[in-house]
Parts: C-alpha cells; sequence; structure tokens
C-alpha cells in the first residue's frame, strides 16, 4: 500500500493511451473515472485536464 509521500508517474505512451480512453467515453463515465480515483493520483489529474476541456461537472 502507497503512503502520502509516494509519488506514481505515468510514462509518455501510457498518458497518450488513459487520454484516447477518455476521450472515447460519454461525459459520464468520464466523471465515474474520477470518482473512481477519488480525485487523487495521476489518472484522476488526466481525468481532470478532460473534464475541464469537456467542461463536464461533477
Amino acid at each position: 500500500m502507497a503512503n502520502d509521500e509516494t509519488k506514481t508517474v505515468l510514462d509518455d505512451s501510457i498518458v497518450a493511451a488513459v487520454r484516447l480512453m477518455l476521450d472515447k467515453l460519454a461525459d459520464h463515465d468520464v466523471a465515474e473515472v474520477y470518482e473512481a480515483t477519488s480525485g487523487q493520483g495521476p489518472i484522476a489529474d488526466l481525468t481532470a485536464e478532460a473534464m475541464r476541456a469537456r467542461n463536464i461537472d461533477l
């Protein structure tokens, strides 16, 4: 289990893949991904970026 000092970093190919998947999801599904991550971590950061770009509110 990770502690508060642990930081996960995604490489460029994984970031590109996550962005591609988020682009293919419907707005409510993107919001669900954000909620599933509890708004924390690199996937949540990418999801928040997608939500801002698409004007998605929780």
